[in-house]
């Protein structure tokens, strides 16, 4: 098909040269001139904005001369359209809205024709085109058919071309014959081609919305086929075309739908009816659908609409069911061809009533199990779906943990902020949920699940055809939730809550402070293990009161830890200020397994900027080793203060707070990513056997001249050496304190037993033991302020110690280690030791 404009080449390109000799040798000559030229214009081609404007052109003529468009346009005009000697045209166009355009003025006088092109710019400069689906399968009857297009050509449809390419019985295409053409075409190309077929396809029309266009009956007797061709050129010359496959055999209308009855939900939704025989979707348009209620609706309140036979099957959309009880109605669908051959199909199609509404107490307040519920739930989706950091991963086998799980769940806070709900949903895929929207969720077939203490529900077996609605998300509707520590109830777990005036305790280490060797291998940690034995790690704040609470930290947050690649460096990660932590309060059932008691509840940050601790430190510290430096001594870091180890022995260790992977793999030279000598390892037989009592450390440190509310001691710690023959570390410990200097000591008041654990190791490592440091934090009494002189004294209180289980695939869940053994004289210093992190001392 040619589409190039035909251009008249018959003017004179020497007449121009001699229009500005002319016009220079007059340049100051005060002498009248007329200039004596055929016929010439002053420029051949102009570009244009893509602005609507206009612009002048100059014909230069010694007679009469005529001017036209090279091809009717609706987008330009000319003021005139002939005229007598030397004149100015001027050219008007309107703003373009598609694709670069050019069109051609043709100046004619006589024989001699000169022509100008207009060539302007476009909004649209990345042009689509597209049919919605590349092949259509028509039937033997002649018809009309509409195949809808994608574009974004809508202000330039008028300028697109079509072809038709038929295809003989051996499938050979014959030449493209035009069927739309905009362009002008060249003298003689208008002669039509010889087809291997005769042609078929006529009357094609191009809208935005979709090319129609006539199907003559096929009588061959055999199935043919042709490609319709839509095209369109920029100014430029740059060509975008779409294909439409048309294939027209000698079958006859067939339907047959999956279903001649179908009961539906209240809710508003597009529902699908699939078909097992269709071929009628290419004319859809031309179906008759007739729906008749069985009570009849007024005009306008008709709660089925829309129906429509697509590949899927017959659709149709439902309105909300507000009344109080279902309702009904007949959609038939009937078809006949233009050779008198008809189809048709039926379907009852009931919808029930629209569920009522149920409060999140009600649900709570039901039998755990599985759930027969006509209402719905409605709250407020507070986790985040692109955070993986929603939920522990449950560990499905001795080194397997099951991270899909964190993908599957979704907190659900009451309208009120009031309660939460941990929803599970059957797959990833069923989780549809985006955080901030609000959300009506059938109950009906689900499980509810409670936990006893801390008293909290979850509701598994859920789909996304639970799913009823959902909002679009805006945080502002969220309830804004703020309660200090002390202040949370069981009724917050999974919800959102803003707990101010937090303060992280170790705040020179990562939210993850844990070893990378035994962790899950994957983009965060490259040099993560084949046999993992931890996903989760908690990591402890505390307020103003010294109320404690941890933030749990997945390993497959991309932000837990500082992953820059740099050696194994000391590098502070953690939030070093106070102010508001906004989290979802959960009690966590997986991270006490290996860490011990976390308390009642815990927090879960679903991005890095919800732990808003940007304020100034509220505690000051008074002192505080760390070993930061790496010095094997015990010089604090911070602060003046002693360590008495009496007749223990001392020597660096590696560290967990600070836990920093280069990626070079996990040999022994990287420590599994922990850092040589940021720790201190004191090691004695700590069970004195002659006196029955345990032994003891102590830290003293000044208080004179200091004053306020609360008085803290805190320590990170555990036993053994990263095997199984050093898991004989003392497990639990009292705290004493004196403020004489050490002449008397008293019990701290309140304050529980200082557990310390066993660090994982390699082969058989227990269920229970701990790929980190575990923290602790005591108050100390108000009598220790002002004074010369505290001593605290870490005091074994019994011989519990650990063992190293025999362990197996099968049996780990019930191999536990942890407190399970006594010391005994016959354990040696070595293999009795205490692995400190951090010691420190602060107030406010």
């Amino acid at each position: 098909m040619k589409t190039s404009l035909n251009k008249h080449k018959r003017s004179a390109a020497g007449l121009l040269i001699a229009v500005a000799a002319f016009a220079a040798a007059l340049t100051g000559c005060q002498k009248d001139f007329e200039m004596d030229l055929p016929l010439a214009v002053a420029a051949r081609e102009l570009s244009l904005s893509k602005e609507a404007g206009s612009t002048h052109v100059l014909v230069y003529s010694n007679g009469e001369w005529t001017a036209r468009f090279t091809r009717n346009v609706k987008w330009a005009s000319l003021n005139k359209l002939e005229g007598y000697g030397n004149h100015e045209i001027v050219f008007t166009y309107a703003a373009n809205y598609g694709i670069s355009r050019k069109v051609g003025v043709v100046f004619q006088k006589g024989e001699l024709a000169d022509t100008v092109m207009f060539t302007q710019a476009g909004t649209v400069t990345e042009p689509s085109l597209a049919f919605a689906k590349p092949a259509v399968a028509l039937l033997k009857a002649p018809s009309r058919i509409f195949a809808p297009i994608d574009t974004n050509l809508r202000y330039c449809i008028d300028d697109v071309e079509a072809s038709v390419t038929y295809y003989d019985a051996d499938g050979v295409p014959g030449e493209p014959v035009p069927v739309v053409t905009r362009a002008e075409s060249e003298e003689g190309d208008d002669k039509p081609q010889a087809q291997p077929v005769t042609p078929w396809i006529s009357e094609v029309a191009i809208t935005h919305e979709g090319v129609s266009f006539a199907v003559e009956g096929n009588e061959a007797g055999s199935t043919r086929l042709a490609d319709l061709t839509l095209f369109i050129e920029d100014a430029e010359g740059t060509a975008t075309t779409s294909v439409l496959s048309i294939s027209q055999g000698i079958a006859e209308p067939s339907l047959k739908l999956d279903s001649s009855v179908e009961t539906y939900e209240g809710y508003a939704q597009q529902c699908t009816i699939p078909a097992t025989t269709n071929n009628l979707v290419p004319y859809a348009d031309q179906i008759v659908y007739d729906i008749t209620y069985d009570t009849p609706v007024e005009e306008g309140n008709e709660w089925l609409s829309e129906p429509m036979l697509t590949d899927e099957g017959l659709t149709f959309s439902l309105t909300q069911n507000d009344s109080s009880e279902a309702r009904s109605a007949t959609l038939n669908l009937s078809y006949a061809d233009a050779l008198g051959a008809s189809v048709s199909a039926v379907c009852k199609i009931t919808q029930r009533a629209y569920p009522t509404a149920v409060d999140f107490a009600t649900v709570r307040g039901m039998t755990p199990g599985e759930i027969s519920l006509a209402g719905y739930i409605e709250g407020f989706v507070v986790s985040d779906p692109a955070s993986k950091n929603i939920v522990s991963s449950p560990q499905t086998g001795q080194y397997a943990f099951d991270r899909t799980e964190n993908d599957r769940t979704v907190y659900l806070e009451s309208t009120d902020g009031r309660y939460g709900f941990c929803l599970k949903f059957a797959t990833e895929d069923d989780n549809t949920l985006e955080r901030f929207s609000k959300v009506r969720l059938s109950l009906d077939g689900a499980i509810l699940e409670k936990k006893a203490v801390p008293e909290c529900y979850t509701i598994t077996g859920l789909t996304a055809a639970n799913i009823l609605e959902t909002s679009t998300p805006d945080e502002f509707k969220i309830p804004v939730k703020t309660k200090r520590i002390a202040e949370l109830t069981d009724d917050d777990i999974f919800t959102l809550v803003s707990v101010p005036d937090l303060e992280i305790m170790c705040k020179d280490g990562a939210y993850t402070n844990c070893t990378d060797g035994y962790s899950l291998k994957d983009d965060v940690n490259p040099i993560g293990a084949t046999a993992p034995r931890w996903d989760v790690a908690p990591l402890m704040c505390y307020d103003k009161t010294g109320e404690v609470i941890h933030m749990l930290t997945n390993a497959a947050v991309p932000w837990r830890r500082f992953s820059s690649g740099r050696d194994l460096e000391f590098y502070s990660v953690v939030a070093q200020g106070s102010g508001t932590f906004r989290g979802i309060v959960v009690a966590d059932d997986v991270a006490p397994v290996r860490f011990g008691d976390l308390g009642r509840y815990q927090l879960r940050a679903m991005t890095q900027g919800e732990i808003a601790l940007t304020e100034e430190p509220f505690s000051k510290t008074i002192v505080e080793w760390n070993w930061n430096d790496r010095q094997n001594d015990l010089t604090p870091e911070i602060g003046e203060g002693e360590i008495n180890k009496y007749d223990a022995t001392q020597a660096g260790s590696p560290d967990f707070n600070n836990v920093v992977c280069s990626g070079n793999g996990g040999g022994t030279s990287e420590q599994k990513g922990l850092v040589p000598n940021g720790s201190v390892v004191l090691s004695r037989q700590w069970w004195d056997f002659d006196k029955d009592e345990g032994k003891y450390f102590d830290i003293s440190f000044s208080t004179q001249g200091i004053t306020g509310s609360n008085l803290i001691f805190g320590i990170v710690w555990g036993h053994g050496n990263m095997n199984n023959t050093s898991l004989t570390g003392p497990a639990h410990w009292n705290l004493l304190y004196s403020v004489d200097g050490g002449t008397t000591f008293r019990p701290v008041p309140d304050c529980p037993i200082i557990k310390k654990r066993s660090i994982v190791w390699w082969s058989g490592t227990s269920q229970d033991s701990t790929p980190g440091y575990t923290e602790h934090l005591r108050r100390l009494p108000a009598d220790c302020f002002g004074k010369e002189k505290v001593v605290l004294r870490l005091q074994v209180a019994d011989k519990v110690t650990d063992i190293a289980p025999s362990s197996s695939a099968s049996t780990y869940p019930t191999n536990l280690g942890i407190e399970k053994g006594t010391l005994t004289p016959e354990i040696t210093a070595a293999n009795c030791q205490v692995r400190i992190g951090t010691l420190t001392i602060r107030y406010n």
